[in-house]
């Protein structure tokens, strides 16, 4: 019920922020995308209610150990989630549109259906929401051994240029504003996740000197 009358509003907000206005080609157009979009918000709204009866469900199966561990890394994946659909929606989303609509030449008319502007929105929305959970996934791979923090950070000229490669093939050759403003917090990200994996390392380090200890008592 929340997301039917939500649906409208963020409708309107997506719209004036990227394109200002779209096309219906459908009589069934518009009440389609709108029970879509009330799906998602619908769905985001009850989140919380959902995690919980699932959380519920699993934490019977699992051990102390696991309990501890595994409900911080599903709450923490689902807020980082959520801070990458966030950002999609006030910045990435209207930036790319802006860029892409400056392919235009003076001679198109440049008419956006609404069901393929939305479609590209979830499309980049579930994107960034992934992209977003590169620090936890760095923590977790930190956790297991399975790569140091010293190695992220001697390869971050690497993650550098990998980052603005990426917006350079997104934006046109001579937006070097577009680039730097979609690069730099792509880049900071990754630091983030160095910085993340550097504490993840050292508690694990500390973790492994207090069992060598409890050995060495013991014998």
């Amino acid at each position: 019920m929340a997301g039917w009358f939500l649906a409208p509003l963020v409708l309107e907000d997506l719209i004036h922020r990227t394109v200002g206005r779209v096309l219906v080609l459908s009589p069934l157009e518009a009440l389609n995308e709108r029970i879509k979009l009330t799906l998602v918000i619908g769905f985001v709204i009850a989140a919380p209610v959902v995690f919980q009866r699932v959380w519920s469900f699993i934490v019977p199966g699992l051990f102390q150990r696991e309990r501890k561990w595994v409900l911080p890394i599903a709450a923490a994946s689902g807020l980082l989630f959520g801070l990458g659909v966030l950002a999609a929606y006030f910045y990435l989303f209207p930036l790319v549109m802006r860029i892409l609509l400056q392919f235009a030449t003076p001679s198109m008319s440049v008419q956006i259906q609404i069901a393929p502007l939305l479609g590209f929105f979830y499309n980049l929305a579930i994107a960034c929401g992934l992209v977003f959970q590169l620090p936890l996934v760095t923590m977790a791979l930190t956790a297991l051994g399975l790569v140091t923090p010293q190695t992220l950070l001697r390869q971050w000229r690497i993650a550098i240029f990998v980052v603005f490669a990426l917006t350079a093939l997104i934006t046109p050759g001579d937006v070097v504003t577009a680039q730097i403003t979609m690069g730099l917090p792509m880049a900071a990200l990754y630091f983030v996740s160095v910085g993340l994996s550097f504490l993840v390392a050292r508690r694990r380090a500390s973790n492994a000197r207090l069992a060598r200890v409890g050995e060495g008592e013991r014998a």
